[in-house]
């Protein structure tokens, strides 16, 4: 049997380099798909622990697949790392979820010695935005042979069971007619008011869907000059829904607002996706109480078992549809919300790579956990199968 105690005394001896890896993360933002400081300082680390790393992976330049193979026969665990910041810095706190990862794999892969299996770290690009950076390595079969994948996300409390909403964003562009404004408007088709129209069918819209739903819009053209009619406008939104299902049907109910809004004034609109596509996350218990109980050996104090709602989307919810996942939310010790400035405060320095070396060490336990006892990574699987299933 693997000791689960050594492997957090391991991760604790790399106190300092797991700290040095955080806050230069922290301290050189990148946005998605251009982390290259980023994922260079991940791969250096893995590297002087042993492990293989090859960069552009599912041909995404900051993408990686590092690996620490043990025999042949047992399971492949997956860690998975992200590291895109936000136009304000690592507002989200992206360098923890980086250095947990690539620290839990490298403690566990330290703790077993020898083992039969695969631990592979995978550093999936640009989660922010819609980037879909998961989604892309998976289509790319980059994934293919992991049996289950893990990651903490840091939050304003310790959440266990998250709820993780499925979102969709597109742009919608009207083409109108341009006239003079005050000589002959008879003559122009406003471009402005059909996006004026769109925010007003979509504004009618929330009275009847769910509370669960969100839909949030901003205007990125709105004409140029007052006295000429607009003939180009342009709006983006971001769609959510509670899943797959509901979010396909509320997907094409907004794309009618915008199509009714092109009708009702003379314009015409294109609709195109904006990125990727994030579904649900489908929560995998049978993983879920091998790290809780690790946390609540650790001390560590759980804020809810189970989130009452959710609040945010990514796509490690797509990875939650085709292995068992699970994304655990950690407290970083401030009711800051993610994306804020004061969120970045928290996870900066010494303060966010404690919460990193805390998640790390109840990753590699979960880790320790699945190698003593590979019928869970079977068990994980077939709770997945019954879920989507029911679907």
């Amino acid at each position: 049997m693997y000791c689960k105690n050594k492997a957090a005394e391991l991760i604790e001896k790399n106190r300092e380099e797991i700290t040095e890896l955080c806050e230069y993360i922290f301290d050189n933002p990148e946005m998605g798909f251009k982390e290259y400081k980023s994922s260079a300082a991940l791969k250096a680390f893995l590297e002087r622990h042993g492990f293989t790393v090859k960069m552009g992976a599912g041909g995404l330049k900051t993408a990686f697949r590092a690996e620490k193979k043990g025999a042949a026969g047992g399971p492949v665990i997956g860690f998975l790392c992200e590291y895109d910041a936000l136009p304000n810095g690592h507002s989200c706190g992206h360098n923890i979820i980086g250095a947990s990862s690539a620290a839990a794999a490298v403690g566990l892969a330290e703790a077993m010695g020898e083992y039969a299996g695969n631990i592979v770290v995978l550093g999936t690009p640009s989660e922010e935005g819609s980037g879909g950076g998961k989604e892309i390595l998976y289509r790319a079969g980059v994934m293919e042979d992991i049996d289950c994948a893990m990651m903490f996300h840091p939050a304003p409390w310790t959440v266990i069971n998250d709820i993780l909403l499925a979102i969709a964003a597109f742009s919608y562009t009207f083409h109108g007619k341009p006239a003079h404004a005050g000589a002959c408007p008879e003559k122009g088709r406003s471009a402005v008011e059909a996006v004026i129209q769109l925010f007003n069918n979509v504004n009618g819209l929330r009275v009847t869907t769910k509370g669960t739903t969100r839909l949030h819009g901003i205007i990125k053209q709105g004409g140029t000059v007052t006295n000429i009619i607009p003939e180009l406008t342009e709006a983006q939104f971001g769609i959510r829904a509670s899943t797959k299902e509901e979010l396909e049907e509320l997907v094409e109910r907004v794309h009618n607002c915008a199509r009714a809004a092109a009708l009702s004034t003379g314009c015409t609109v294109d609709i195109n996706e904006i990125g990727v596509s994030y579904l649900n996350l489908i929560s995998n218990e049978v993983l879920l109480k091998l790290v809780e109980k690790n946390l609540t050996d650790m001390g560590e104090h759980i804020d809810m078992r189970n989130a009452k709602e959710g609040v945010g989307s990514s796509d490690v919810g797509n990875l939650s549809h085709r292995i068992p996942v699970f994304q655990v939310m950690i407290g970083v010790g401030s009711p800051a919300l993610p994306h804020t400035e004061a969120f970045a405060e928290a996870c900066k320095g010494k303060r966010g790579a404690d919460i990193a070396i805390r998640a790390a060490k109840a990753l590699a336990m979960t880790g320790v956990d699945l190698f003593n006892n590979p019928d869970l990574v079977n068990k994980a699987k077939e709770e997945l199968k019954e879920k989507l299933n029911v679907k």
